[in-house]
Formats: structure tokens, C-alpha cells, sequence
């Protein structure tokens, strides 16, 4: 926006809108979802439904079925000055009552106050969860279609509502439910899994389960921030028991399965009672000693001291 004149204070405005039949939304959330920047810097605003005063503009809002209020701040230009307005929103679809048909709208004739005519404008709409076969019908006329995106050039004009940007399409060709999540790095006994199906594994054949959300530790082993899911099977860890007890210890032990061993055992690691599933990826050299206390009446217990 540029200042032709000398300097002047005013408030700008910019459309807020939220459709009929979709739902009524409370003031926080309208507030939440806007965004607006003076040369890069965030602008205070608030809201302000200034239309209903109007007869003539409040006719064109109702035509497009929607509740109309504006985003308003306060602007100062100096003399001769120019600013970059920023804006960023989210705009709701809306919906023909009782049918699948959906529609969104972009208000260009909103500009029609604007001194003079606009030399150039470039309206893009990158359809994301819209199929391009669902599309109902767009306007204005002049719109080309390439791949997932639609496209408007206007030239020298003064806009009316003739240039509004209505597109309509058939939902149940597509329905948005939302961005799909993202799933967990899954790490099944030390081995990462890109495709993992946690069914795949019966419950009683899994030792422990650990869910890593903490970001420094997740970027050990991926670069996305969706968390890790470590899983160790019960023969895994029985396994890397016996071998560390063999590496460690002169005394023999013999244990049949994972349940015996939880049953007779309990392990200690540094005098603190741990899960057998922490001996997993241990170091036999960072071992300074391992005993096996067998008691009376109480479990045998695996005593593991690390080097300091």
C-alpha cells in the first residue's frame, strides 16, 4: 500500500468470513487464525463487524451465504510512504444446504474502494485435498487448469463482483479429514523397522516397551520429530541376558525361558533394581563385575556393577 497524499492515520481492514450451514466459530478461534505484518513485523487487531450497517454490502455478503466481519488495526503512513501488508488466514468451506456441493470464495471486488484501477493481480489456488475431478465449476471464466492448481490473471481493472473467486466441488468425491499423522519410528530388538505392524507381534512375546518422545533423543535415530517406539521380544532379551552372564560370570545358569527368568531372577544395575531389558546393547567392557547371589526364599539376584 503506498500513501499518496500527505501523512494520515486510518485503520485497514480485511475480511473475515466463516459460512452458513458449516459452523459458527467462537471470536478466539477467528483470532487465531489470522495473521497480518507491516513490513514484517506483527500488527495488533481485533474484530469488528462493520457491515451490518450497510444495506448494499450486506446483500452481496448474504448472496455468498456467509457471516461477514472485518479484521481491523491501526496504519499510519508518512508523506509519499509505502508499506508491504502481510496477511495470512484460514478460510472454512461452505456448503450448499443438504447436498455434497462445497464452495469457497476469494472477494477481489472487496478492492473496488481502492484509488484507481489494480494493474496486475494473480490469483493461484494450489488444490490439496481437492481432487481436480471433483470440481463442480469455477469462476470466473478465465481460469486455467494445470495439474492441482488453478489460476487467474486480471490486468488493469477495477474489481466488481463479476472477478470474486468462487470455486464449487463435490465432496463426496473428497473429504478432508485432516493431515495424516505421522507414524513412530518403530525399533523391534535393535532393528529399525520403516514398516512395522505393531499386531504382528503377540503381547506375551514382548519383554518392554519404550516410547521416546523427548526430540534430543528421537534424532539419535531419525531426522523426523514423530517419536520412537522401541520394542525388545522376550527371547531377545533372555538371550543378550546368557550371553553377558556367560561373558561376566563363572557360574552357570540355566534358564528355559523369559518367564522362568523373571520369576527366579531380579536384576540390579549400580545397586538400583532395573529391567532386564537395560542389559540390552551393554558393553561387556564397561562391566567392572557381575554377581549371581542366590537367596533363600527370595529371587536370585543379578548384581552388575559398571566401570566408572
Amino acid at each position: 500500500m503506498k500513501n499518496l497524499g500527505e501523512r494520515e492515520k486510518l485503520q485497514i481492514g480485511f475480511p473475515e468470513m466463516n459460512f452458513y450451514h458449516y459452523r459458527l466459530i467462537s471470536e478466539s478461534e477467528k483470532l487465531n487464525r489470522f495473521k497480518v505484518k507491516e513490513n514484517g513485523k506483527a500488527v495488533k487487531f481485533h474484530l469488528s463487524d462493520s457491515l451490518k450497517t450497510n444495506a448494499e454490502l450486506r446483500r452481496k455478503i448474504d448472496s455468498y451465504q456467509i457471516i461477514q466481519d472485518w479484521y481491523l488495526w491501526d496504519g499510519e503512513f508518512q508523506k509519499g510512504e509505502s508499506k508491504t501488508i502481510e496477511v495470512q488466514y484460514s478460510l472454512p468451506f461452505g456448503m450448499h444446504y443438504k447436498t455434497n456441493e462445497r464452495f469457497f470464495t476469494y472477494l477481489l471486488s472487496t478492492g473496488a474502494n481502492w484509488k484507481g484501477t489494480i494493474g496486475k493481480a494473480e490469483i493461484i489456488v494450489n488444490l490439496k485435498d481437492i481432487e481436480i475431478d471433483s470440481l463442480i465449476s469455477q469462476q470466473p471464466n478465465n481460469c486455467v487448469i494445470t495439474n492441482d492448481q488453478l489460476k487467474w490473471t486480471f490486468s488493469d481493472f477495477e474489481p466488481t463482483t463479476n472477478n470474486d473467486i468462487k470455486i464449487y466441488y463435490n465432496s463426496s468425491k473428497i473429504l478432508y479429514t485432516g493431515e495424516k499423522p505421522i507414524p513412530p519410528l518403530f525399533i523391534v530388538d535393535e532393528n529399525i523397522e520403516n514398516e512395522f505392524d505393531l499386531k504382528s507381534i503377540k503381547p506375551n512375546d514382548i519383554s518392554s516397551i519404550e516410547v521416546i518422545k523427548n526430540p534430543e533423543e528421537t534424532k539419535k535415530y531419525t531426522n523426523q520429530n514423530n517419536g520412537v517406539v522401541k520394542i525388545y521380544t522376550k527371547d531377545f532379551v533372555l538371550t543378550e541376558v546368557k550371553k553377558l552372564i556367560k561373558a561376566k560370570s563363572k557360574e552357570v545358569i540355566v534358564l528355559r525361558d523369559y518367564d522362568q527368568l523373571k520369576e527366579n531372577y531380579c536384576l540390579f544395575v549400580n545397586g538400583d533394581e532395573v529391567d532386564f531389558a537395560k542389559i540390552v546393547g551393554m558393553n561387556t567392557k564397561s562391566v567392572a563385575k557381575l554377581e549371581i547371589i542366590d537367596l533363600k526364599d527370595q529371587k536370585t539376584k543379578i548384581m552388575i556393577e559398571l566401570k566408572q
